[in-house]
């Protein structure tokens, strides 16, 4: 009784402690909010626009006005007009748009550029994600099927079996197969709205792959990979065989 006594107290002790230590631990390690950042052009040349600073330049004609919006979920988000005066089309393809981070020394933080996120491919994997729901869907009816037969054939057998557990089998049977479709059905539902809802902003609200021709103009939204690490940043934004530079000062602010 002693011996227990005594192995009672002790696993209090170390407990106590050992709970004590891992409160601590958490308390110490919970996350802290991110900084905001923001994207501050190097050249005084701004010209703003609700709150947002445009930069511009142009090559043979061709005239890029760029304007940070925000940086969310890892990325940097630019809106971008652009304007054709040259003689001839040009080809404007986002996914020849690159970035690039620089540390505090103005030494490249990768070993090339970036290329921005395509639109071309986004739309092309939603439209994938699109027909697999469409997959899904489809196998759910399948199941709603299965139910239904399943409904049918243990009614029959209940009919001509006077045990009562068969009628208890049917029915939990059918709705449990038949909640899950239904459940299934109404996630996926959800799921194909957000993707329609996706697939049309990036088809509608973006730069995408465009012969612009003379004297017209574009305007849209161009996503690039974040660097939080970054204290400067390059835009390379072609023109035929020749790259526009936008530089940027990333500063951070903190939330606390």
């Amino acid at each position: 009784m002693f011996l227990k006594s005594n192995i009672r107290a002790m696993k209090i002790k170390f407990t106590f402690p050992a709970v004590f230590l891992l409160t601590i631990f958490f308390f110490q390690s919970c996350f802290a909010p991110r900084n905001v950042i923001r994207l501050q052009p190097e050249t005084e040349n701004i010209k703003w626009l609700y709150g947002q600073q445009f930069i511009s330049d142009s090559i043979n004609g061709v005239i890029y006005e760029v304007g940070f919006s925000q940086t969310s979920g890892g990325q940097y988000w630019f809106d971008f007009s652009i304007t054709n005066f040259s003689n001839l089309p040009i080809l404007i393809d986002p996914a020849n748009f690159y970035i690039q981070p620089f540390n505090g020394r103005m030494q490249p933080m990768t070993e090339k550029k970036i290329a921005a996120v395509d639109p071309e491919t986004e739309i092309l994997e939603i439209e994938k994600k699109m027909l697999r729901n469409d997959a899904r869907q489809r196998n759910q009816i399948g199941m709603g099927l299965v139910a239904a037969t399943i409904d049918v054939a243990t009614g029959i057998a209940v009919t001509t079996d006077d045990n009562p557990d068969n009628d208890h089998l049917r029915t939990h049977l059918t709705h449990h197969v038949m909640s899950m479709a239904a459940h299934d059905g109404a996630t996926n539902a959800i799921h194909v709205q957000n993707l329609n809802d996706i697939k049309e902003a990036w088809e509608t609200s973006t730069i995408r792959k465009t012969t612009l021709e003379s004297n017209c103009n574009m305007k849209g939204r161009v996503f690039f990979p974040a660097f939080p690490d970054a204290v400067y940043i390059r835009l390379y934004l072609p023109v035929d065989d020749l790259f526009i530079e936008m530089g940027y000062q990333q500063i951070q602010f903190p939330v606390n």
